[in-house]
């Protein structure tokens, strides 16, 4: 019986165009995971903001940062999808590995079928968000959920529900940071993760414990899936790998949109409270992605950037992301290997 890993992501753009961030929104802003709010309002938005407006300016930003071969995300993800393959094949063990895009080629539905075609009995659900999240994570596995209730044979499916825990995924960011970062040459470094309303955390809170503060400070049963607690534990535990000093580092939230208030702090008020602190030699982490994207690239790497340095700082690196660097590519090795059922060798 063969057995996969699906290597699970929200996709991208297939172009850096209009045309290509049109397709890519008109399913990304039709998923009541990611835009909790009546259909009526997700349609309106989408439909008479985001793709007559949003959709060419942002083609524009995706310019910038296109790679050679394509949008980064895919180029990493492909190049990890090869590697984890390869990592299976070289230990004759019998383990598909693919890719599955909730937004874009390939996507989620597609692989599904083909992994039924090819008789697979037990698949890895393995989500490339470090932290678990009802707007990414729960979204992917729903898609696989109803494309699993289809086969004629249900096939034994194990959802990982995040990495921010696994040894494997502290370990590669702490061999990428020391290989990028000399904290020296800076005053201060911040740990940005992509925010999220405080109305998702509040609603994901069946324990009642969620006050946006201390309650991050451990991870217990309560609020084990407590996004915003998550992202607090893989600061430190990255943190705690590197050696570094309490007073050193701190944790921001970037990406909001709309009115509504999300996580705190903002990344962008807290860059101007450390100027005002002069601390204006600054290094930024981003630790709820898993390859640079248009979030780090363009909206720290170039508009975060550019504004801190406009008002009197004197340094600011972003730290690049895990990409394809090969303890990364070793670590999802490692995870999924270890999260799998036993795996049997192929025969000689």
């Amino acid at each position: 019986m063969t057995k996969a890993v699906v290597l699970l992501n929200l996709g991208t753009p297939a172009e850096p165009t209009a045309k290509g961030l049109r397709e890519f929104y008109k399913y990304f802003f039709s998923d009541p995971y990611v835009f909790d709010f009546n259909g009526v309002g997700r349609w309106l938005l989408r439909n008479l903001v985001i793709l007559p407006f949003r959709a060419p300016r942002i083609a524009k930003d995706y310019a910038e940062i296109w790679m050679e071969q394509g949008s980064p995300l895919k180029v990493y993800a492909d190049r990890m999808q090869q590697s984890v393959q390869e990592s299976f094949d070289l230990q004759s063990e019998d383990v598909i590995v693919v890719n599955g895009m909730a937004y874009s080629e390939p996507y989620i539905w597609d692989v599904m079928q083909e992994l039924e075609r090819r008789e697979v009995s037990d698949l890895l659900l393995l989500p490339m968000f470090p932290q678990y999240s009802t707007a990414t994570t729960a979204s992917v596995f729903n898609q696989v959920k109803i494309a699993a209730a289809k086969w004629q044979e249900q096939p034994n499916l194990i959802f990982l529900n995040d990495l921010f825990q696994e040894p494997a995924f502290i370990r590669a960011w702490s061999v990428v940071v020391s290989k990028h970062l000399q904290t020296e040459k800076f005053d201060h470094v911040i740990f940005s993760y992509h925010g999220v309303p405080e109305k998702t955390i509040k609603k994901a809170d069946a324990a009642g414990v969620c006050e946006f503060g201390n309650c991050c400070k451990q991870i217990n049963n309560r609020n084990r899936l407590c996004y915003r607690a998550q992202c607090v534990q893989t600061t430190e535990s990255i943190v705690r790998a590197l050696g570094w000093d309490e007073d050193s580092y701190s944790v921001a939230f970037q990406s909001r949109f709309g009115p509504l208030p999300w996580l705190q702090p903002y990344l962008d008020e807290h860059l101007k409270g450390l100027l005002d602190k002069d601390q204006k030699r600054v290094a930024v982490i981003t630790p709820s992605f898993i390859s640079d994207c248009l979030e780090t690239l363009f909206e720290i790497g170039t508009e975060y950037r550019d504004e801190f340095m406009e008002a009197g700082g004197e340094a600011f690196e972003l730290v690049p992301n895990l990409n394809d660097d090969q303890a990364w590519f070793n670590s999802v090795f490692e995870i999924a290997r270890a999260h799998l059922p036993q795996v049997a060798p192929n025969p000689p």
